[in-house]
């Protein structure tokens, strides 16, 4: 099955499969898998980067009702995606993986500032600094605001699918604080006041 996928896609890295030997070979749609003591929801694989949220995220925000207006055709439709990528160095073989957490389109202004305020507050008050919102994140008109920050790591060879699958679990697990203290966040958030929600 996964050189199966290798041959489909025609991969010249090996992030396809390092991301199916982490994630599973299920192209499944919201498949749930454990990385390091947290589980995370997988959600979509590209040629270079991979779509998920920590399982946690998912259930806080799946208690408000309806959809996230705003957001219904960005990332899983969700107001908050994390995803791995893959840049490749000059050599075109030498790289690295960049972890990113992103607040998106939220129609609701103020629920959207409220979201971002908390994160910036929380992580703040427990000094965890890989945690910054560039200026003017929650400023009205802005639609996207990336969060994370030191969140890369060296890789050797991109073409190999051990050390890159390993490195990418090293990176998410090692991000463990920051996702508890968003999905802290998430679990005291009011509900947004659209209506339309």
């Amino acid at each position: 099955m996964v050189l199966d996928l290798v041959r489909e896609h025609g991969t010249d890295s090996g992030f396809e499969l390092a991301v199916h030997r982490l994630f599973g070979d299920n192209d499944e749609r919201e498949t749930m898998v454990r990385i390091g003591s947290s589980d995370f929801v997988y959600f979509r694989l590209a040629k270079s980067h991979v779509s998920f949220l920590p399982t946690k995220w998912q259930q806080g925000l799946n208690k408000t009702q309806g959809k996230w207006r705003g957001c219904e055709n960005w990332w899983a439709g969700y107001p908050l995606i994390v995803w791995a990528e893959l840049r490749t160095g000059d050599n075109g073989i030498t790289g690295h993986l960049k972890l990113n957490a992103e607040v998106g389109p939220i129609a609701d202004h103020k629920f959207r500032k409220t979201m971002i305020d908390a994160i910036k507050a929380a992580a703040s008050g427990k000094g965890l600094d890989r945690i910054e919102f560039p200026a003017g994140a929650s400023d009205k008109g802005r639609l996207y605001s990336r969060f994370l920050r030191k969140n890369t790591i060296a890789l050797n060879d991109t073409r190999d699918a051990d050390e890159m699958s390993k490195k990418l679990a090293e990176l998410i697990a090692e991000f463990e604080p920051e996702f508890e203290l968003v999905a802290s966040v998430i679990a005291q958030l009011p509900c947004s006041n659209d209506p339309s929600r």
